[in-house]
């Protein structure tokens, strides 16, 4: 269990806290003031953008997809990272059980490096005007290889920006919260569950303020630009994320992978 005063992770590396967020990204001081402090401008969704969020507004805000992973060899792959997960997003005074494996990040990272974005942020530093985007880290780890259980999804896609596997033990959570709401969004979500009691009452995914029925070792298109929150009531609960390049072409290739046509 994950205590608020760890101070390394299981194989000796210091934790980088990170603090926690006062408030959201001002969205409308991104895109209208241009006062030399704002670090990024958000840029204006294009005719692409407005493409292929229609589409996949069709889709749906969770949906599920014709491709499932293989239980017994995903489990025996993962055997070899046992001890490679790594703290999730450790926030300062939080107590909170969830690691991660990263499979596709920034170039040379490895599996047990830094998963979420504000740590990426943290540990790459930004550029003065730019944005780093999930589609800059866009380069396999080892485990991206070596998990071969996954390649159904993983290599479905010709290119992935940021992906991992998270692991939520019990009582482990993620809050309320959107996943770059914004229309020019650079990637759309799709994410795998990869625990049987993911789908028995061991865990909870909350979409747009509504439980989702999850059937486990199924992936999932999730427009995680609407408010969702995750809960586990087990340990060892695991499920994939992946980061999909924002392209007509790839929006069509997801919209013909859906399990309902």
């Amino acid at each position: 269990m994950a205590h608020k005063d760890d101070k390394y992770t299981k194989d000796g590396k210091k934790i980088d806290w990170i603090k926690n967020r006062p408030s959201a990204p001002n969205y409308y001081k991104h895109r209208f003031i241009n006062d030399g402090v704002t670090a990024w401008q958000m840029p204006d969704p294009s005719q692409e953008d407005i493409m292929c969020e229609l589409q996949l507004q069709a889709i749906g805000d969770f949906a599920p997809l014709d491709i499932t992973i293989d239980e017994s060899l995903f489990r025996k792959e993962l055997k070899q990272y046992e001890d490679k997960w790594v703290p999730y997003l450790r926030r300062e005074g939080v107590t909170n059980d969830r690691e991660g494996l990263l499979l596709v990040g920034a170039e040379g990272d490895s599996v047990g490096d830094s998963l979420s974005m504000p740590e990426v942020r943290k540990r790459l530093g930004e550029i003065p005007g730019k944005r780093l985007l999930e589609t800059d880290l866009c380069y396999p780890t080892e485990a991206f290889h070596n998990l071969t259980a996954l390649y159904p999804i993983t290599k479905y896609f010709d290119k992935l920006g940021r992906s991992m596997l998270v692991k939520l033990n019990k009582g482990g959570w993620f809050p309320p919260h959107r996943d770059t709401p914004q229309l020019s969004r650079d990637c759309f979500r799709v994410v795998g569950f990869l625990s049987r009691s993911c789908g028995h009452g061991g865990f909870m995914w909350e979409h747009d303020y509504r439980p989702v029925q999850i059937e486990p070792m199924r992936c999932y298109y999730a427009d995680t630009r609407k408010t969702h929150r995750t809960a586990a009531f087990d340990s060892d609960i695991i499920h994939l994320v992946i980061n999909v390049p924002k392209t007509w072409e790839n929006v069509l290739k997801l919209l013909s992978i859906t399990e309902h046509h």
